[in-house]
């Protein structure tokens, strides 16, 4: 609404390329999936293309160009454990090397929210930048819905109905 030219500037590209992006992301989801079931592991693989207002905000504060953007393209893997989760980050970094200073181990070394989850950069197939994020299910439940709501869920997980009382740390 604020910025209707560059809202369609991105659209526009994102359109562009559509039909290739959503075959290509196809194409990752299946090579990872085969090689991550080939190493005996399990893992639900989604992926994404990033928000217009995200990829704008990206360009904005960063001063990026639209192709600058390294995570236009993205997958989020879902395992079991944290052991699974360094394994399948070797699985990626074999598919596709790295790119320098844009790996980041939030599960060694937790956001202050515990946030958690293993954050790579890749060059994909055709010289394509993906993102890939790999943690487990507990963490992605965390990063979803935040620390308190974990909280609240665990210690009313008998009692749908119970009450939330909230605590003030100011107190």
């Amino acid at each position: 609404v604020l910025h209707p030219e560059e809202y369609r500037d991105i659209e526009t590209k994102i359109a562009e390329r559509r039909e290739e992006i959503a075959a290509y992301m196809e194409y990752i989801q299946e090579e990872l999936m085969r090689s991550v079931g080939t190493a005996g592991l399990t893992a639900d693989i989604k992926g994404r293309v990033k928000h217009y207002y995200s990829i704008y905000r990206k360009m904005v504060t960063q001063i990026k160009s639209f192709d600058d953007i390294f995570d236009i393209r993205a997958v989020r893997v879902l395992t079991e454990d944290i052991k699974s989760c360094y394994s399948i980050l070797g699985i990626v970094h074999t598919l596709w090397p790295p790119i320098p200073a844009r790996f980041k181990d939030y599960i060694a070394v937790p956001k202050t929210n515990l946030y958690q989850s293993l954050h790579t950069t890749v060059t994909g197939p055709d010289n394509h930048f993906l993102e890939i994020q790999i943690r487990t299910h507990e963490m992605d439940y965390t990063a979803e819905l935040g620390i308190a709501a974990h909280w609240a869920y665990k210690e009313n997980a008998g009692n749908r109905n119970a009450n939330i009382k909230y605590v003030s740390l100011l107190q």
